[in-house]
């Protein structure tokens, strides 16, 4: 197979990574992330970049490669608590000042660790030159150990690799994970997660924003042939 014939998940888990402290993109993969990387090429060739680490967030991905699932909103809550982050600066992508407070409420944080910028919505996947120079120049004044962007996928991981080439430090992916840390969303019932259909629970309790995703990661499957472990 050719390189981007072909998505290569990490066997390491986030700490790991992290704790080698060489800068990189962590992203948490689920069948929608399988769908984006095989039908939109530029998407592809932007997640094949050395900088981004990928892990299984999916269920279904966790069990077809024989490892630990690792999902964007446990490592989320069990990183945010933790000793490491409360020692550095942190930069939320796609949190309201509200929110913000929240993350300094439930974390300890001070707010001079913090700082955030909620850029406006957009439909298309990719933020326009303006927006992400004007992101980098707040960013790049902060100076983060850490930026967690929160506007999900496959739109975040477009945006941390643009901001990458701008700023290196450590990006987290975490999408609708910073939701369920600030508990503006449920997540799935334990029956759910365990099936690994986790899918399934947003479609009946949020079918409007869920159908589209839902129909691509049934689509997905047929790509799973193509997913390998890289140790």
């Amino acid at each position: 197979m050719a390189p981007f014939d072909v998505l290569y998940i990490t066997s390491k888990s986030p700490k790991e990574i992290v704790l080698l402290k060489e800068p990189k993109i962590l992203n948490f993969f689920n069948m929608n992330s399988i769908f984006w990387y095989f039908n939109y090429s530029k998407y592809r060739e932007i997640i094949s970049e050395k900088q981004n680490i990928i892990f299984p967030d999916g269920r279904i991905l966790a069990l077809k490669l024989g490892v630990k699932q690792e999902k964007g909103p446990n490592f989320t809550k069990r990183f945010l608590l933790s000793d490491k982050a409360n020692s550095k600066k942190h930069f939320f992508i796609g949190l309201d000042e509200k929110e913000v407070k929240n993350v300094v409420k439930i974390t300890g944080l001070t707010t001079k660790k913090i700082d955030f910028y909620n850029p406006p919505f957009i439909r298309e996947i990719e933020f326009s030159e303006e927006e992400i120079k004007k992101l980098a120049k707040k960013i790049k004044k902060f100076k983060p150990h850490f930026i967690w962007v929160c506007v999900g996928g496959p739109k975040q991981d477009i945006l941390a690799n643009r901001l990458f080439e701008k700023y290196n430090c450590f990006y987290f992916n975490v999408g609708a994970g910073m939701d369920f840390f600030l508990r503006k969303k449920k997540e799935a019932l334990k029956i759910f997660t365990k099936l690994g259909i986790e899918w399934l629970y947003r479609l009946i309790t949020d079918p409007k924003t869920t159908r589209k995703k839902a129909w691509r990661s049934f689509f997905a499957l047929r790509y799973l042939g193509k997913v390998q472990l890289r140790n």
